[in-house]
């Protein structure tokens, strides 16, 4: 085998979906399924909003940029993902098989994609794979409905890391947060004044950078991880 074909291996043994197959599965994988691999450069649209969701998409290699934003226009996140990533599994069944968030490649990005037919497949044959796409759904699921039970935050600070919890795909990363202080003020239930002060205290540490209805939360020093 060629360093580039043992080194294309180890990436996909890296992704969440791979997690734990041996080598051998591994090669009856690739030899039996249909493994759609592509190249996106920077800016490129890898998926977009609100198309349907027909196939996996794994992030091999690369930074992604994913983007969504709330249904009433009012505010939008854009955040940075490395690999390994595994964009939306949980939109591949259920009720709404649609993509609810945009991505778009950051830097040069490997992609790999598997039809609902062949995953359907995988899932059957491979114990493993299995576990690996139901944890991954359990995780999801179990943190979205443990949110109401939590204890309610209180105080500015406590608010505004709860609600970025919240709607971050990965607590890791630079995100970029698109919204007026007087929205962000009333969906955090404190007043304009009182945020605007906080807001500008982080700014002061590095957390973050401050714009014309934006916030960039830096990637070195992310508030979400407090």
């Amino acid at each position: 085998m060629s360093a580039t074909s043992l080194q294309m291996y180890d990436r996909l043994l890296s992704l969440p979906l791979f997690l734990g197959l041996s080598q051998s599965d591994l090669h009856e994988v690739a030899a039996h399924t249909p493994l759609a691999f592509s190249t996106y450069e920077e800016g490129e649209v890898i998926v977009a909003h609100d198309t349907p969701c027909t196939a996996l998409t794994l992030l091999i290699q690369g930074t992604v940029e994913s983007h969504i934003e709330s249904d009433d226009h009012q505010w939008s996140l854009e955040e940075h993902i490395l690999a390994p990533y595994m964009h939306q599994p949980e939109h591949l069944f259920g009720w709404h098989q649609r993509y609810t968030r945009r991505l778009r490649a950051h830097s040069t990005c490997q992609i790999l994609r598997i039809e609902k037919q062949d995953v359907d497949n995988l899932v059957q044959q491979f114990q493993t794979i299995r576990f690996n796409l139901l944890n991954t759904l359990c995780i999801r699921s179990q943190r979205l409905a443990h949110q109401p039970w939590r204890v309610r935050a209180e105080g500015i600070e406590a608010k505004l890391y709860r609600w970025l919890e919240e709607i971050c795909e990965s607590p890791l990363g630079p995100k970029t947060l698109y919204i007026k202080q007087v929205h962000l003020a009333q969906i955090l239930g404190e007043s304009r004044l009182n945020l605007s002060h906080f807001l500008r205290e982080l700014e002061k540490q590095g957390a973050v950078t401050l714009g014309r209805g934006m916030m960039r939360i830096e990637g070195r020093k992310t508030v979400i991880d407090r």
